[in-house]
């Protein structure tokens, strides 16, 4: 058995069980191969590197390079000198962006060039390209992913274009486990003369890679997602290219000669090799990697791939477990995300602790895919070498103690639309059973959080305010998206929110503080808008701008409080074809009441993208883009809940006096798109156009 090389998992749980260890996505465990050759370096062959011609020095030295040369084999690069010891994939990419903001042409960044990265990227290859972009006046733009998990290519010839200089993309993605195609970015990369940038932190230790085939100009990995110590990574980059681009730490072994007039730097790898290296670190990476190659790579891939189809297929039977990310094991790595319905991933987390099953919880440093779902965090299981079905055993059994007691139907992503969890139960029930606000109970009961909380996560995620915010939220309802600004402003930041009902904002204002920056709020419509002129860095508007009578003058007040270079998050429902949720809705209308009603509850529908996109840009704001996002939702009371979104249209009094027909004629209709059959809740799809521009 191969977990006997591995002597951490020998140890028990704390309860006297064996570990279960799921979280090799964040780092592997160490066999006995590469513990005994970094302990054997310091015993026997400890001395620096590159720098003493004494037999120790040498020896060091030479166990160094061996782990190059072996590292050089195993992905398959043309030449030794094209491997960077890093200390891990993270300042690998910093070392390719910071080269590139300070490189000479053709490779140096400017302003209007353009970088493209993708949704489920690790910030580890998301925020190092950001922050070149800030810098160099570069735009980050990026590759969307499919309603299925998978990488959306479909726009690959538009969205590379001869400006693009960068195009950065995860091999294999930590998140939803995703493996995605370099060859047809790489190819079209090609065509434009853009440099390809891979982290392919979670691919190299599964499946391998070719860098002389994959088509990339730079590859970074780390050492100890692979069986190796941590303190290792490795930068491969193309001959060409280190030896054109400048260093991005510098010092100690960088150069080949100074005076005080001159510099001359050595030539690659060592260029990028400031300082006493990782030297034991890479000793212990050499071993990983001829460990792994005694056991075989294929061999390993075969392994993993069937214990992903197998937790696939066992967590698919747990009542209320819900898949985010790809549904097989095709062109898939050992990770699964998932949550269960009406359970927080942090209680999952924490019960699966104490049973001894060690998983991840949060947004896994991917919260842009997070963003993409309308999940705020998921659990994670990622397996590896070690593992056996009987991990997954005592996974799925665990999750069985957790689940919910009354389950909804398990479900699982298609492929062609993404399943995801329900948002957690309201208490705002308790907060109307106390406070005098008879009078809008009603329109409070339209705003379903299942349905509005995760489009406010969506908006506010894409805005991502920065510590020390001034946010504007403009019809604020009961506050979903000004509450969920003020945490991610934190408490130097402020929050005003806006709406035209007093009651509704007392309301908003009873609601227990969230731990972020204060909220106030004001009583305006969106024109006039009565805050200051130039006084917020976001303004958002979610579902707002297609009741306003006068849009122009609403985008003109909105220009007028934000400040110069503030960034505006416009978000408007789709049509009714691109929404099911509320085309069910016009259905039962138009089979009640007739076609004239039907059409009133659909005008708030007619917005097209490109109109508010163009009204956006006609107002005289900057960077103007459009995001078309679906989200799937969970409407917990079924079609009774459902109804409750009338009293937001203009058929509120249509439809008053035929609840109990209306309710009738909503289990029909929905049971077009919901796959729940006999079940209380309603399971459909809304859309959405969300417009970002700066001030």
């Amino acid at each position: 058995m191969i977990k006997k090389d591995f002597p951490l998992l020998a140890a028990s749980a704390s309860d006297g069980r064996d570990l279960v260890y799921l979280d090799s996505a964040a780092t592997s465990h160490k066999p006995w191969p590469v513990l005994d050759a970094m302990s054997d370096f310091y015993a026997r062959n400890n001395a620096n590197v590159h720098r003493a011609a004494y037999d120790l020095g040498r020896r060091a030295t030479e166990m160094y390079e061996a782990s190059r040369d072996a590292v050089a084999a195993f992905i398959g690069a043309p030449a030794r000198d094209e491997i960077v010891f890093t200390k891990n994939t993270t300042e690998a990419l910093n070392i390719v962006a910071g080269a590139l903001a300070w490189a000479d042409a053709p490779y140096r960044l400017e302003s209007g060039d353009q970088i493209l990265v993708t949704e489920m990227e690790h910030h580890s290859n998301l925020i190092p390209w950001r922050l070149l972009a800030e810098r160099t006046g570069a735009r980050l733009c990026h590759l969307g992913i499919t309603d299925g998990g998978r990488l959306d290519l479909s726009r690959l010839a538009e969205q590379i274009t001869p400006r693009t200089k960068v195009i950065a993309v995860g091999h294999a993605s930590n998140s939803l486990g995703t493996i995605n195609p370099i060859g047809p970015i790489a190819e079209r990369a090609a065509q434009v003369g853009a440099l390809v940038v891979v982290d392919a932190a979670q691919s190299v230790p599964h499946v391998g890679i070719d860098v002389g085939t994959l088509g990339a100009d730079f590859v970074a990995f780390s050492g100890h997602k692979m069986c190796g110590p941590t303190g290792i990574g490795v930068l491969w980059g193309r001959t060409e290219l280190l030896e054109a681009l400048p260093p991005f730490l510098s010092g100690g072994s960088t150069i080949e000669s100074i005076s005080m007039d001159d510099l001359v730097f050595a030539a690659p790898p060592y260029k990028f090799e400031a300082g006493t290296p990782p030297i034991a670190e890479a000793v212990g990476l050499g071993a990983a990697i001829g460990y792994l190659r005694d056991i075989g790579l294929d061999d390993i891939t075969d392994h993993t791939r069937a214990l992903t189809e197998y937790a696939l297929q066992e967590l698919a039977e747990v009542p209320g477990t819900r898949l985010v990310g790809p549904s097989g094991a095709v062109d898939r790595g050992p990770v699964i995300s998932f949550v269960l319905d009406d359970v927080p991933v942090e209680r999952v987390r924490t019960a699966l602790d104490q049973a001894g099953v060690a998983v991840r919880s949060g947004n896994h440093c991917a919260q842009l895919a997070c963003l993409r779902f309308g999940v705020p965090a998921t659990v994670r299981a990622s397996f590896y070498l070690y593992n056996t079905p009987a991990d997954i055993d005592v996974l799925s059994s665990e999750l069985r103690t957790i689940a919910p007691r009354t389950p909804r139907t398990v479900r699982q992503t298609t492929g062609k639309e993404p399943v995801m969890p329900s948002t957690t139960t309201s208490n705002w029930g308790a907060t109307f059973a106390s406070a005098d606000v008879d009078h809008v109970r009603s329109y409070q009961d339209v705003l379903v959080p299942a349905l509005f909380h995760p489009w406010g996560c969506l908006l506010t995620g894409m805005l991502d305010p920065a510590e020390g915010s001034d946010c504007l939220d403009i019809g604020t309802g009961p506050g979903t998206v000004a509450r969920i600004m003020a945490a991610n402003a934190g408490p130097s930041g402020s929050v005003v929110g806006t709406d035209i009902n007093s009651a509704m904002l007392a309301l908003a204002a009873e609601q227990p503080p969230v731990q972020g920056a204060p909220i106030e709020y004001v009583e305006s419509g969106a024109a006039p808008l009565d805050v200051p002129d130039a006084a917020f860095d976001i303004v958002t508007a979610q579902h707002v701008l297609q009741f306003v009578p006068d849009r122009p003058a609403a985008l003109a007040e909105i220009r007028r409080a934000l400040r110069p270079g503030g960034r505006l998050g416009v978000m408007t429902w789709l049509g009714l074809d691109d929404n099911p949720l509320f085309q069910a809705l016009h259905q039962a209308v138009a089979a009640l009441l007739g076609d004239e009603p039907a059409a009133r509850f659909a005008e708030p529908w007619t917005l097209e993208p490109d109109m508010v996109a163009q009204t956006v840009e006609d107002a005289g704001f900057t960077d103007v883009t459009t995001h078309l996002r679906r989200m799937p939702i969970t409407i917990p009371g079924g079609a009774p809940d459902l109804c409750r979104v009338f009293d937001f249209s203009a058929v509120r009094a249509d439809v008053a006096a035929l609840a109990p027909r209306l309710r009738t004629a909503l289990h029909a209709v929905v049971a077009s798109f919901s796959d729940t059959a006999g079940d209380a809740s309603i399971h459909a799809h809304t859309a959405a156009n969300v417009i970002l521009a700066r001030g």
